[in-house]
């Protein structure tokens, strides 16, 4: 799936921008926020999304026209990454996703998911490539 590749790539864009690394996206009013996250990237990665919701709801047997709240807020901090033993020319970061979610008049609900990355040390200027 694309949508990691998609995702670092925004934060990398407002890291190389000198702007916070952290963008949200709201999947029910379809905007992302900051502004300045919004680009043709994260527009296609909130596109990607909301064109597997109806499947994922289907497979899970929900109503999707239930859903009140469906927000994913991605962030990570570039300036803690750090190269591992013999592998100068990478770096290894964590990116951190919450997603908050509302359903049918019920409580609001929270997943969080953190996980590790390892890219080239270049990427972080020139952003990762999409492999074909």
């Amino acid at each position: 799936m694309k949508s990691g590749r998609l995702a670092v790539n925004v934060l990398i864009d407002l890291y190389n921008l000198g702007f916070e690394t952290k963008t949200t996206f709201d999947f029910i009013n379809k905007t992302i926020q900051p502004d300045k996250a919004d680009s043709k990237e994260s527009r296609q990665l909130l596109n990607d999304y909301l064109d597997w919701l109806p499947d994922h709801f289907v497979n899970h047997t929900c109503d999707l026209t239930k859903l009140e709240k469906l927000e994913t807020t991605i962030w990570t901090e570039f300036d803690k990454a750090f190269s591992p033993t013999r592998m100068n020319d990478t770096i290894e970061f964590t990116v951190n996703a919450v997603t908050n979610w509302k359903a049918d008049g019920r409580e609001e609900q929270t997943i969080e998911i953190s996980q590790a990355e390892l890219i080239k040390k270049i990427f972080l200027k020139l952003r990762i490539p999409e492999m074909k």
